[in-house]
């Protein structure tokens, strides 16, 4: 399977973790600068590992050979700030072609 096309990967955002520090106080710690991804908005509601449901407000989708930086891992929990929006990693689904991982879905909600 050809990976997803540069042409619609568009997108770029900053992912950190975010912990909370003192009184109504947080820290940021970056993890990555991503580029060549895509964000589409979406509204769909999920169940998470957690046995939470949750409504996705949008899909990142990271090309394992065209989104940089490679090998990010993403994880329930991570902050992701896109178009001056902050959101929330609340699912990744890993989806392979014959071979190996293609790309990932990364449900975001704020």
């Amino acid at each position: 399977m050809k990976p997803i096309p540069k042409t619609l990967l568009i997108h770029s955002a900053e992912l950190f973790e975010e912990k909370e520090g003192g009184w109504q106080e947080s820290e940021r710690t970056p993890i990555a600068a991503l580029t060549h991804i895509r964000i589409e908005p979406c509204s769909k509601l999920m169940q998470t590992d957690g046995n939470r449901s949750v409504t996705l407000e949008a899909t990142l989708f990271y090309d394992c050979r065209n989104s940089s930086p490679a090998n990010v891992e993403f994880k329930q929990g991570l902050r992701l700030k896109f178009d001056e929006v902050i959101y929330k990693v609340e699912t990744v689904e890993r989806l392979y072609d014959n071979k190996r991982l293609h790309h990932l879905e990364v449900g975001l909600c704020r």
